[in-house]
């Protein structure tokens, strides 16, 4: 008989043998499944637990095994017994919920410490009023793990997140420490956005210093960012540390140049202990505060921080940290950073170059001539630099250096020529056009022409740019001249643009036939691109004309990729899936229906990302069908992305699903996908 068989094996001196025997307890039903199950809970080995922990929710009887193990909470021998239990009770999920308030109310201080971590372990709206009234419990145990466990069951919903804030927040006046202690860091895990005066009283408490900080971090207040400032300098290294990455987080978004920013400036600056903090961390290779510390070092404006955060910029973890600082500088770093140009490395030479031009709205007359020596500097990525600057900062005397450098015969700084080139010319046309009138189609400068006439385009000044010009530099014999043109061309517009563009289709060089593909789309010219994709049987030629389709003509695009989402290459129908992206409509909808069906997981896996982008009824219920695909891993994104959708009827999917999920790691996702917060202002069921 199987009942006895198992019961054996669980009996087995061997503790695998024993784990073995757990995996086989869902065949075993009714009350004996379940009174199997508690047995495997209690065993000696730690791994029969786990393995009967998670065999709990498959198991068909589900309310005699809540009942079981709702009565081993109260077993005052066996401790295993009782741990594994609530983590049993958290696996089964929301089911478990009723009796784990139930069992608040009538098991002892232990066992409703142990009722309290199973309703902190399932977020659910209904475990948030029982935790909240174990806050007074008598023991102080008890509340402590009240506290802790409204962070967690306070995520189910908007609601309950805002009722259970408003419990912790009563809990900061109490005179338990470790309740106080606990209540923050739920706070914490709530990200809970209380006035700065809830907190500020709790900042002086040795225990509860770190957590008041840090609340700190949440605050837009003023008085919260100077109590940062503050703390900064504190004689507690791990204090100090988490105010000064909270201090920069702040940094990151604070808008440069308000006065706000300036008096935190000012209170930094008077705080010795805090400065010396700061450059520490910032000298400090190894200290993870480190971004933040360069960003406050541009918060001080002390020029002999400068050459640190330059050093910084050619490190590529905190290269953007850097960069930042010196915006949060300002334009007084601009002098002495143009001075140490000379003797900077290859690498931030050519970062400062590309930086400060945007530190000053009127460069400095030295770095202008620090950016014209830098576009002839042997190093391509310092005279990239060069030239970006100078498109920002710039004059007319600068056209035609950069006519020159168009036919660079390194491509990128070419390429740079051409766009910097555009940019002047839109920002000084007279002078432009009396350059382009000296340039020929088929002469050494034809690129820097096209791309001249297209920046023209953009002027309103009632003179038509030379499209004559850019349509005989498409038969020039330089590739680079011939990309430009079309891109020139696309630019232009019309009629006449679209017939030239389609011609060059047929070039025989690759990069100019994708780039008259891509101009295509944007002239909106759709016929010759669906021409091609019937004809072409290259992947990255039909993955851009769709692309390009879809922007010229939506309908033809999605038209075009419904056959090529079934395509069994599977480059193919993702490059189709991605093509219709920004689409939307039943046409859009039914082409991605058809993805999901494909055999490769990667297709699927991406049609649904792109069908969860705000998905109506009938989307919804194939989102729902992809959480009984035969791929785990298409499973577990299809959990993740309906627990984002946060409507109804995602929920009953998802907790269907989790009912008779056995992936694991398919599980947590359902799990958490369940406990996801939804945004402010959504609706919840």
């Amino acid at each position: 008989m199987e009942l006895e068989r198992i019961e054996r094996a669980l009996s087995d001196d061997d503790p695998e043998a024993r784990r073995l025997a757990v995996q086989q307890l869902p065949l075993v039903h009714g009350a004996d499944g379940a009174r199997l199950l508690v047995l495997a809970l209690g065993d000696a080995d730690w791994r029969v637990r786990k393995e009967a922990a998670v065999a709990a929710p498959l198991h068909e009887a589900r309310g005699h095994i809540v009942s079981f193990l709702l009565d081993a909470l109260d077993d005052k021998q066996n401790i295993g017994l009782r741990n594994a239990a609530v983590e049993a009770l958290v696996t089964i999920g929301p089911d478990a919920v009723p009796g784990a308030i139930d069992a608040l109310a009538r098991l002892d201080a232990d066992g409703r410490k142990l009722a309290i971590e199973v309703l902190g372990g399932i977020p659910d709206a209904r475990g948030v009023a029982p935790l909240a009234l174990a806050l007074d419990d008598p023991d102080p145990n008890v509340r402590a793990a009240a506290a802790e466990a409204l962070g967690q069951a306070g995520l189910s919903t908007e609601e309950t997140r805002v009722q259970a804030t408003k419990e912790l927040t009563r809990c900061l006046s109490s005179e338990d420490v470790m309740v106080k202690l606990a209540a923050l860091e739920a706070l914490t895990r709530l990200d809970a956005r209380l006035p700065w005066s809830v907190y500020e009283p709790l900042v002086q408490h040795p225990l509860l210093r770190r957590q008041a900080v840090a609340a700190a971090s949440r605050s837009r207040e003023e008085t919260a960012l100077l109590a940062l400032v503050e703390a900064t300098g504190d004689r507690s290294m791990t204090i100090a540390r988490e105010a000064l990455t909270s201090l920069g987080g702040w940094l990151l978004t604070e808008t440069l140049g308000t006065e706000r920013l300036a008096r935190v400036r000012r209170a930094m600056a008077a705080l010795p202990r805090a400065v010396d903090f700061v450059r520490k961390c910032a000298k400090d290779r190894a200290d993870n505060a480190r971004p933040y510390a360069l960003l406050a070092l541009g918060l001080l404006r002390d020029p002999a921080d400068l050459p640190l955060i330059a050093d910084a910029l050619s490190e590529e973890d905190i290269d953007e940290q850097a960069a930042l600082a010196l915006d949060i500088f300002g334009r007084e770093a601009t002098a002495p950073l143009t001075e140490m140009i000379p003797r900077a490395s290859e690498h931030t030479r050519a970062l400062l170059l590309s930086l400060l031009p945007r530190l000053s709205p009127e460069p400095d007359p030295s770095l202008l001539i620090m950016l014209r020596e830098g576009m002839n500097d042997p190093a391509a990525d310092v005279a990239v630099a060069a030239i970006k600057g100078l498109a920002a900062a710039g004059d007319a005397s600068d056209l035609g250096r950069m006519i020159s450098l168009t036919n660079h015969f390194d491509v990128r700084v070419a390429k740079a020529a051409v766009m910097a080139l555009s940019t002047l010319t839109a920002m000084y046309p007279g002078p432009a056009r009396m350059l382009l009138r000296g340039l020929a189609p088929d002469g050494e400068h034809v690129t820097a022409g096209c791309a001249m006439v297209a920046a023209l385009a953009g002027v309103k000044d009632g003179v038509a740019p030379d499209v004559e010009f850019v349509k005989r530099a498409l038969s020039n014999g330089d590739p680079r001249a011939r990309r430009v043109a079309v891109e020139s061309l696309a630019t232009l517009g019309g009629e006449e643009a679209q017939r030239a563009v389609a011609f060059a289709l047929a070039d025989e060089e690759r990069e100019v036939s994708l780039a008259a593909v891509r101009a295509l789309g944007r002239l909106g010219y759709a016929d010759p691109l669906v021409a091609l994709i019937g004809s072409s049987d290259e992947r990255d030629v039909i993955a851009a004309t769709l692309r390009a389709l879809c922007e010229a003509d939506s309908y033809q695009g999605l038209v075009s990729a419904r056959p090529l989402v079934k395509s069994p290459d599977a480059a193919i129908a993702c490059a189709a899936v991605e093509a219709i992206r920004g689409s939307t409509g039943i046409l859009r909808d039914d082409v991605l229906f058809d993805a999901l069906d494909h055999p490769d997981p990667e297709v699927v896996k991406l049609a649904l990302a792109e069908l969860s982008r705000a998905p109506d009824a009938r989307a919804l219920a194939r989102l729902g069908t992809c959480l009984d695909h035969a791929q785990w891993e298409v499973r577990r994104l299809a959990s993740e992305l309906l627990g984002h959708t946060k409507a109804p009827a995602a929920k009953e999917l998802l907790r269907a699903r989790l009912e008779r999920e056995k992936e694991p790691i398919v599980r947590g996702a359902l799990t958490l996908a369940l406990s996801l917060r939804p945004p402010p202002g959504s609706e919840e069921d």
